[in-house]
């Protein structure tokens, strides 16, 4: 084993041991922050899977740890583990103060782990309400207090107020599962800030808003789900982990109203979120740390894309990620790096669907697993090897 070896490796035991100075002083000597265990992990993510090791998760970041590390190689990809970066470790153990940490120095909070989750949806999935309103308050465009109505349209034209209730309501942008195409909205609603879980989610690329009339006393928006026409797509397609937990229904229709009863400038926000406008003094926090994101060297693996969401009547653009090695390589008409492996090139397709999404050995693996295409999920009948002229 060489020195630097030696160096790195001692600094990562010492993680473990929350040894904060013992840190510093191997750092000092020349120690790497990114040397890795058998299991893959950096000094970084094992810091931020246990509560009593903030300070050192703390001390890496300001050290220069890469804040997006990625747990991600094929066998743990076949043996089914789900990986991600050291927020999704954090996430799905409950960790809120190590989450806030680590998003407030560059975390990508829309990274997709091996099982094709962000680290919301891990969140979600473990019941950790306190983490999933720390992610949402920093990638949401709206949050808030509203009424849903809810019953038959004929009750609620005899009796709205008593088919009425309280619900805390975010409009969040979800990946769309391919870091090539744009982001996209999601209306989740819950029934309180106590619940990890929503009671509804509405995807609004696929919605259709009906906005308040100015002649109502007590004005209300209506969202309809317009994708029953899409029933087969959606049954193979990229559904978010959200939408599986509320069993969203293909006709799902939400009514909301402003919690306040005249609150029209609520109501106006909300709608404007809907289309992809943050409501005012509330751009989401993700898109104002760009700066510190520059700051933090990132793995092909998470790429940060220029931001834009779609919506029913096309896209939105927000200010921009910075977009690192990945768009840098489409631009000089290369193929981008594996989703899979991230270190080959994306150089092979999937056939039906024709998703470009890893190298030829890493896709071959997949199609002989019968895992379906990393991307949709659709089953692969053929990989096929690209070539750029």
């Amino acid at each position: 084993m060489g020195q630097q070896q030696f160096k790195d490796e001692v600094l990562f035991q010492q993680v473990s041991q929350n040894d904060v100075e013992g840190i510093k002083s191997l750092r000092h000597e020349g120690a790497g922050l990114e040397w890795s265990d058998k299991e893959g992990r950096t000094p970084l993510i094992l810091a931020c899977a246990k509560a009593k090791l903030y300070d050192v998760a703390e001390t890496l970041l300001e050290l220069g740890s890469n804040v997006n590390a990625y747990l991600c190689i094929l066998t743990l990809l076949i043996s089914g583990c789900n990986a991600g970066t050291p927020l999704h470790h954090a996430a799905k153990r409950g960790l809120e103060n190590t989450v806030k940490l680590l998003l407030s120095h560059g975390a990508n909070p829309l990274a997709l782990n091996d099982d094709f989750q962000t680290p919301l949806d891990v969140a979600r999935d473990n019941g950790h309400s306190d983490v999933v309103r720390a992610i949402e308050s920093h990638i949401c465009l709206f949050s808030g207090w509203m009424r849903q109505f809810y019953g038959t349209s004929f009750q609620e034209l005899f009796s709205p107020q008593l088919l009425s209730r309280r619900v805390w309501v975010v409009v969040v942008p979800t990946s769309s599962g391919n870091p090539a195409k744009p982001l996209k909205l999601e209306l989740v609603v819950y029934a309180s800030l106590q619940d990890a879980q929503p009671i509804a989610v509405m995807p609004l690329w696929k919605a259709k808003l009906e906005e308040p009339r100015s002649d109502q006393s007590d004005a209300s928006v209506i969202i309809v789900d317009n994708s029953s026409k899409r029933k087969k797509q959606r049954r193979r397609g990229y559904i978010s982990h959200a939408r599986r937990w509320a069993q969203v229904d293909r006709q799902m229709r939400l009514k909301l109203a402003a919690e306040t009863k005249g609150d029209i400038k609520q109501l106006n926000w909300f709608c404007e979120a809907c289309k992809g406008t943050p409501q005012p003094m509330n751009l989401p926090m993700f898109l104002q740390t760009t700066e510190k994101i520059i700051s933090n060297e990132l793995t092909p693996s998470v790429p940060l894309l220029r931001v834009a969401v779609e919506v029913e009547e096309g896209s939105v653009h927000y200010p921009s990620f910075p977009s690192t090695n990945f768009e840098s390589k489409e631009g000089s008409g290369g193929s981008g790096v594996c989703v899979i492996c991230v270190d080959a090139s994306a150089e092979a397709a999937c056939v039906p669907c024709g998703h470009v999404a890893g190298c030829i050995s890493c896709l071959k693996e997949i199609k002989n697993k019968k895992l379906g295409c990393p991307i949709c999920r659709a089953s692969i009948d053929q990989v096929i090897k690209l070539y750029h002229v």
